[in-house]
């Protein structure tokens, strides 16, 4: 690789040798200036996964290992109008970016993908008009890559100073459906409507892929902010607000996916402000009761999914 982490760090990629899919096999289509960096092939790992949950064309826009934008196609939308939504979710943090996809880059899409400084674009194939005007970019890199058909998974693996290892089982959420979704328990008076239910499925799939704490806030089929890495819970989603407020993200009407359950009554006074009308959370706080008594007096509808899904990548 060009780099680890940072610059003076050394490193090198290894794939098992009965791989075929995934990060190990990507075919560079475009090597750019000097190849890949760790960190470009890590955020190419991360958007997969999270691309790899939606049916329909999907693009993940990512900036160290989390995504500062993700979107996925309405009826009709094609793959440039999709990752467009995606990166302008915070156009600031797209600057840089590494953008995965799930359907092959067209021609509009690359034009789209030429109008911002990106690093590394995988996606299943890139079209020969596509090909034309990325190659006129000198330092974007391309990779051709297919997400892992398989269900083999492979055990998360830290190392620490003293060389010892933890060895933990991967992460993967057991909602896979909007189906595996109405299974859960709904713990307010008012249920969520189909659009909710679909964007409770999208925000927690891509909360899944966040690093703790996170919240995401999605509403017609894009997020609108994803609070990554903070330390509170509240701070997640005060900075989550602000960000929509940055870019001027209407939340009215908008769900909010949590990583983990929400501690105290901030974190629901807070979304309601905003007229979020959904909650999908893991629960289990002891103020859960309470939690669903201030959603109830505002229109609130709560699912809670019995699963945490911190990640600490």
């Amino acid at each position: 690789l060009r780099y680890g982490t940072n610059p003076h760090q050394k490193a090198a990629l290894y794939k098992p040798v009965e791989s075929r899919d995934g990060m190990g096999n990507v075919e560079w289509i475009k090597w750019g200036k000097d190849g890949p960096s760790a960190t470009n092939i890590e955020d190419g790992n991360h958007g997969l996964r999270i691309v790899g949950y939606f049916d329909g064309p999907a693009a993940a826009v990512m900036k160290h290992l989390n995504p500062s934008g993700v979107a996925v196609g309405r009826s009709g939308q094609i793959l440039s109008g999709v990752y467009v939504r995606a990166r302008d979710a915070d156009p600031r943090a797209a600057f840089g970016s590494v953008v995965a996809f799930n359907r092959p880059v067209d021609r509009s899409t690359a034009e789209e993908l030429s109008k911002t400084f990106v690093e590394v674009v995988y996606a299943p194939d890139f079209e020969p008009s596509a090909l034309t005007i990325l190659n006129a970019k000198k330092d974007i890199r391309l990779g051709k890559v297919r997400t892992l058909v398989d269900d083999q998974t492979h055990p998360d693996i830290v190392v620490l100073d003293d060389g010892s290892l933890i060895f933990e089982d991967s992460y993967s959420t057991k909602i896979q459906s909007e189906n595996d979704l109405k299974q859960l328990s709904v713990t307010t008076r008012r249920l969520p409507t189909e659009a909710e239910y679909t964007a409770m499925l999208h925000s927690w799939w891509t909360a899944c892929e966040v690093r703790s704490n996170a919240v995401v806030f999605w509403k017609d089929g894009v997020s609108l902010a994803i609070g990554t890495g903070q330390q509170d819970r509240i701070g997640a989603i005060e900075a989550c607000i602000e960000k929509a407020h940055r870019y001027r993200h209407d939340l009215n009407g908008s769900v909010m996916a949590s990583d983990g359950f929400l501690p105290k009554m901030d974190n629901v006074e807070a979304v309601a402000k905003e007229g979020v009308s959904g909650i999908i959370q893991p629960g289990g706080s002891v103020e859960d009761p309470e939690l669903v008594k201030a959603c109830d007096q505002h229109g609130i509808s709560m699912i809670l999914t019995g699963e945490r899904s911190f990640r600490h990548f």
